[in-house]
């Protein structure tokens, strides 16, 4: 049987790659425009690096640390929950498809209502105060949302995205050979360097795109911040869409939106070298 041609897989990836790609570049393109000065919506559009001036404030620099922290925090904290369940499910075991069943629910329910359903837990007057309050283990309730340093967010954003860590993780972990492993214990290994020297490096493609998919995702995320973070620092996406919304400053908006694109494209490059050298160091 011939192989198509490269012209023939061009053609044929077009309806929809082609589909992706146009609307990609050009929300990419009208971002750049925007962001330097065209395309202004309340005033003269022309050539202007004026919006980026403000980009260098005070509260742009504190709402990038917050939403870096909420990212790396999400995808870090995820991937400790979801890599030894990879581990762990690669086992036959009698529990597997009860456990499949179980972690896969969260895919299910919306972020947005999985924020909510927290904020009534842990609010100021929620069940765990309340029910601390009345075992009289407190004598008022405890203010447990909204802190700077969004630990709510990072709680629900775990919560959210372990299932769709663990999906991309197994798939790479199911595929490493049993009979490696046997070997390498044959040979004296213990478990420690079993997995240092064969599981971690040979499911480090895994990982590597499972973080990276979820800090772009939390680093970016609108809706989890806008019910569960804090008042202040507001996260980038939030500060982006009320500058858009509510200020009409749509270039300042323009390049916040650069800037949550740029910072995710730097961390794709940054860890994608790190993973790189790990497995050059272990080969």
């Amino acid at each position: 049987m011939r192989r198509p041609s490269l012209s023939a897989a061009i053609v044929l990836m077009l309806p929809g790659a082609g589909f992706i790609a146009l609307f990609l570049a050009a929300a990419l393109g009208m971002s750049l425009l925007q962001s330097v000065g065209y395309y202004n919506m309340t005033g003269p559009s022309g050539f202007s690096l004026q919006y980026w001036g403000k980009v260098f404030s005070s509260q742009v620099w504190d709402s990038f640390v917050y939403s870096v922290w909420i990212g790396t925090a999400s995808a870090f904290g995820t991937l400790v929950l979801a890599y030894p369940l990879a581990l762990f499910l690669r086992r036959r075991t009698p529990w597997n498809a009860f456990m499949n069943t179980l972690l896969r629910v969260p895919l299910f329910m919306p972020a947005l209502v999985a924020a909510f359903i927290l904020v009534n837990i842990m609010d100021y007057n929620g069940l765990i105060n309340g029910t601390l309050v009345g075992l009289g283990l407190i004598e008022k309730p405890v203010r447990m949302l909204r802190n700077e340093w969004g630990a709510i967010v990072i709680l629900i954003q775990i919560w959210k995205n372990v299932p769709f860590q663990l999906l991309i993780i197994a798939s790479v972990v199911q595929t490493i050979r049993t009979d490696i492993e046997e070997a390498a214990y044959n040979l004296g290994a213990g478990r420690f360097e079993v997995f240092r020297h064969i599981l971690l490096p040979l499911s480090m493609p895994g990982i590597m795109i499972a973080v990276v998919l979820v800090f772009i995702g939390a680093f970016g995320d609108f809706a989890i911040n806008t019910i569960a973070g804090p008042t202040y620092p507001p996260p980038l996406a939030v500060l982006m869409v009320t500058s858009a919304n509510l200020m009409q400053e749509w270039n300042f908006a323009a390049c916040i939106g650069v800037l949550i694109m740029a910072v995710s494209i730097v961390f794709v490059f940054l860890y994608t070298r790190l993973a790189r050298a790990i497995q050059e160091a272990e080969a």
